[in-house]
C-alpha cells in the first residue's frame, strides 16, 4: 500500500499513520516490559542486593528496552513528511526585523562576508538572503 492511499492523523502535532502509531507503541511496550522483568528476574537471584536496588536495576534494564523499541520502530517506520523551506521578500523581512536589525543593516553585513560563508550560503540555497547584498552579486 503506498504513503499516498493510507489516511493520516494528526496527534500531538504531528502527522502520521494510525496503523504504524499503533505498532509502534506495541513494539514498545512489549519490549519495554520485557527489559524490566527480565531485569526484575535476573537482580532478584543476587544475593544481598536491596530490594530497592533490584526496582532501580530493572527499571533501567526497562529503559534499555525502550530505547531497543525506538530505534526498531525509527527503521521499521520511516519519516513520510517532506519538508521545503521557501522564504518570500517580505517573510526575510519579517525574520530579519524579528532579530532587531533592518534589511539595510542585513545588507551590509552580508557584503562584508567573506567567499566561503557566501558559498556555503549558496549551497544552503539561501537566495533571499544572498539577494539583499548590495548590488545583488551572488
Amino acid at each position: 500500500m503506498s504513503n499516498k492511499s493510507r489516511s493520516y492523523v494528526e496527534v500531538w502535532g504531528d502527522t502520521v499513520i494510525l496503523n504504524e502509531l499503533f505498532f509502534s507503541a506495541v513494539i514498545g511496550i512489549v519490549l519495554t516490559m520485557a527489559g524490566y522483568l527480565i531485569g526484575v528476574n535476573y537482580f532478584s537471584g543476587i544475593e544481598n542486593l536491596d530490594p530497592g536496588l533490584i526496582k532501580g536495576y530493572s527499571l533501567m534494564t526497562g529503559i534499555i528496552g525502550c530505547i531497543i523499541a525506538a530505534v526498531i520502530s525509527a527503521k521499521l517506520f520511516k519519516p513520510k513528511r517532506i519538508v521545503e523551506e521557501k522564504f518570500e521578500q517580505e517573510e526575510i523581512e519579517k525574520i530579519i526585523a524579528a532579530a532587531g536589525m533592518t534589511v539595510e543593516e542585513e545588507a551590509e553585513a552580508l557584503s562584508l562576508l567573506d567567499e566561503e560563508t557566501l558559498e556555503e550560503m549558496r549551497q544552503l540555497e539561501l537566495y533571499s538572503l544572498l539577494d539583499l547584498r548590495k548590488g545583488g552579486k551572488q
